[in-house]
């Protein structure tokens, strides 16, 4: 048996992995993930072991947050009941908690700002940059196809009816609903596409939601007021109403849906589906990118889906099971290669009215009578909803104890059992394992590189103060280092490799993906020759409805194309440069500002064929059988004919009549082909913006190294001048005493703060 020790701090984003008692070092697949996310690969960890260990049985110790060991229990859990031949027992030992990180992290900052020594800690960069860390939104994302019950359910998650539900599409535009904690009623600021304030609602009400959508010009609103039923006070929490692909206002709209669902920065997604309506064509094209976003970033990108299966409610319990329609709605997702998601059943409808009769609001009669059947969901196990959603032992037990603390109240009883409890379990659960661990992280990344630097510089003048032979060598590496900037030597290789690099070949892969997922449109075709008009003008809706969505898709791609290939590719480049020269000199100010591109594409707005222009130029007569019969006189019958003497005298005939026909190929030929042309010009235009944007990012990284080397010669020339004799330290550490005993003892509370 192989023993493995496992320690994850999600605060820092780092791992100690140990294997037999031997911590492991480079080269190690393992070593190589300590500081990326445990649920980047927590997925891979046992084939990685079987490949490094060649065993089949393991003993795990790890130490961390029971977030963390949840998931590392879930997915080796799984991974033994697909490989019964692979043993793994798992040892848990509970980290310190999280709550009051964050706040004691904005005192220590706001200590550091009032008393820290070092003014290169106190700049307004730094303060505005952990300003930004802290005030950081996170998004969850609400999005549907129409008559999914979208507005119902986040009706239900405010206790309250504010956003219009009916039966037609309703919600055109999108809506922010931003969480303050405590705050009596709601708030909105509506505006335009110019984002021009069209109006202001102090205490916001349905009537006033409606005014709002109603008003062609509105295309944004931004609502504020509490979010009674989900713990967000360390994070702040966006709810996002997001227009359907089949009633978006604008192209604009619809490109944010796909926008959310491929960001980068993983904000959660509730996908609201109807139970009772499942295969609707909008949902194609979105779960199809749904898909391909859920394969990328590990289980992190999975968590972030949560799939509400709206209407569970409306099956009779007597002829079908709620179980059957999960499984019918995992059958579902998995035509498009979603496995294993995070489905959570659920009835709006009557979570709201339970919740709008507990707050004491008027109900309507529908209401009313909807609300007569709460104890439906208390006698029927099977609309025991919460207890059969994707969750977490950890919520799973949390479910458990509602149901306790709610003694003998039924309303509260059935409410849990709506499946309303368990949705805002797990966005509460994902706020906190992603959302709040990430926030305290890149809050401390705004100064923590500097102490690290100042710390480090300390503890080298101390090391070598009685170290002649230390001195000397710290002293002939800073000078040959000083030798070589003054030559350039350091950074000519460098150079090259910025000047050299193809920064195209992700973007091509990428872009000719695009290609195959646009010719796929070519042959979608209903495999007939000839179709009635009213045929191919469904044939063709489809086919437009399709494009459009397709055309948002592409859109926003190449938005990612340009940010993710460029952009971040150049910052990885940056950061290997820093760390190189950060282990030549153990100081140094290596800062630079981040990048920033241009990612605006707007030639994709190109012009759709109009499909019953090209319908009517092949339009002609034919006849075809309508599969109708008509009792007709047998003509053929004669008296003066005996062959015919016996045949009836009335007979069956097919009815034919004269409709218009039109030949398919020709007609899918003319409305596929220019529209083909017009993405792959648009995909070849995206291809130049790409490339002019490469050329003006190699410019500006040469324009950094420029500076990047006149800092270093200054820090160099500094530490090299320090550092000739005992003298010079002597002095330069008793003049910072006061400032390393402050230092030691910031870094003290930082890690108080960080330990787990």
């Amino acid at each position: 048996m192989t023993k493995i020790y496992l320690k994850y701090n999600p605060y820092i984003v780092e791992s100690e992995i140990a294997i037999n008692g031997e911590v492991v070092q480079a080269p190690n697949k393992l070593f190589d993930l300590k500081n990326e996310r445990i649920q980047v690969w927590i997925e891979n960890l046992i084939p990685m072991l079987d490949e490094i260990c060649n065993d089949n049985e393991y003993e795990i110790d790890f130490y961390g947050t029971c977030l963390d060991y949840d998931d590392m229990h879930a997915v080796i859990q799984d991974y033994c009941e697909r490989n019964p031949d692979v043993d793994v027992k798992i040892n848990f030992t509970e980290a310190k908690g999280s709550e009051g990180r964050l706040s004691d992290l904005i005192k220590l900052f706001d200590d550091m700002q009032k008393n820290c020594p070092f003014e290169d800690l106190k700049t307004d960069q730094i303060k505005e940059n952990f300003q930004i860390a802290i005030s950081s939104e996170f998004e969850v994302s609400v999005i549907a196809t129409m008559s999914s019950g979208k507005s119902t359910l986040i009706n239900s998650l405010l206790g309250k009816e504010l956003m219009p539900s009916k039966n037609e599409a309703c919600t055109a535009t999108i809506a922010k609903i931003k969480d303050v904690d405590g705050m009596v009623g709601f708030k909105a600021e509506y505006r335009d596409k110019q984002n021009n304030v069209l109006g202001v609602y102090d205490d916001l009400c349905l009537q006033n939601m409606n005014e709002m959508n109603d008003n062609p010009n509105t295309a944004f609103i931004d609502i504020e007021g509490d979010i009674p039923n989900i713990g967000s006070s360390a994070v702040q929490l966006v709810l996002i109403d997001t227009p359907g692909p089949n009633n978006s206002r604008t192209e604009e709209h619809k490109n944010h849906t796909y926008r959310v669902i491929k960001e980068k920065t993983k904000p959660m997604v509730l996908y609201v589906l109807n139970a009772t309506q499942l295969q609707t064509n909008d949902d194609r094209e979105l779960l199809t990118a749904v898909s391909e976003a859920m394969r990328v970033g590990g289980k992190q990108s999975k968590d972030r889906f949560l799939f509400a299966v709206n209407k569970i409610d409306l099956f009779d319990p007597d002829k079908e099971s709620v179980q059957g329609a999960l499984d019918n709605v995992r059958e579902y997702l998995s035509k498009f290669d979603i496995e294993n998601p995070n489905i959570f059943p659920i009835s709006a409808e009557m979570a709201k009215v339970i919740r709008m009769n507990k707050n004491g609001y008027d109900l309507t009669k529908g209401q009313s009578r909807t609300l007569r059947d709460y104890d439906l969901f208390i006698e029927e196990e099977q609309l025991h909803l919460s207890q059969q959603a994707s969750l977490s032992r950890d919520n799973l037990k949390k479910v458990e104890d509602a149901l306790i603390d709610a003694g003998g109240d039924k309303y509260e009883q059935a409410l849990i059992h709506t499946g309303i409890l368990a949705i805002e379990l797990a966005i509460d659960e994902y706020l906190r394992k992603y959302a709040y661990t990430t926030k305290v992280k890149a809050a401390v990344d705004t100064f923590k590189r500097k102490v690290e630097e100042k710390d480090m510089r300390a503890k080298m003048l101390t090391s070598i103060k009685d170290n002649e032979e230390a001195r000397r060598q710290i002293n002939a590496q800073l000078n040959a280092v000083k030798v070589q900037l003054e030559e350039g030597k350091s950074g000519v290789n460098f150079r090259k490799k910025i000047k050299n690099l193809d920064m195209m070949q992700e973007a091509d892969t990428r872009i000719q993906q695009l290609r195959t997922k646009i010719n796929s449109i070519a042959s979608n075709k209903e495999g007939k020759k000839e179709m009635t008009t009213l045929e191919v003008q469904q044939m063709m809706m489809k086919l437009d409805r399709r494009i459009r969505e397709l055309q948002s898709d592409v859109k926003t791609e190449l938005e990612s194309i340009i940010e993710d290939v460029i952009i971040q590719s150049g910052q990885v480049i940056m950061n290997d440069y820093r760390q190189h020269m950060h282990e030549l000199i153990s100081s140094g100010d290596l800062s630079s500002d981040e990048y920033s591109g241009s990612s605006n594409i707007n030639f994709l707005e190109g012009d759709i064929p109009n499909a019953q222009d090209i319908i009517n130029q092949y339009k002609y007569n034919d006849s075809v059988d309508t599969g109708e019969v008509e009792t007709i006189k047998n003509e053929d019958k004669h008296w003066w004919n005996p062959f015919t003497w016996f045949d009836p005298s009335y007979i069956s005939k097919k009815v034919y009549k004269e409709v218009e026909m039109v030949r398919v190929d020709e007609v899918y030929s003319d409305f596929i082909d220019p529209v083909i042309a017009v993405f792959f010009a648009n995909l070849d235009n995206a291809r130049k913006a790409a490339k002019n944007e490469s050329d003006r990012f190699v410019k500006y990284f040469l324009k950094e190294l420029d500076k990047l080397d006149d800092i270093l010669k200054k820090k160099v020339e500094e530490n090299e001048k320090l550092t000739r004799n005992h003298g010079s330290i002597e002095q330069k550490l008793k003049e910072d005493k006061v400032k390393m005993e402050w230092l030691d003892n910031f870094i003290r509370r930082l890690d108080e703060i960080l330990y787990i």
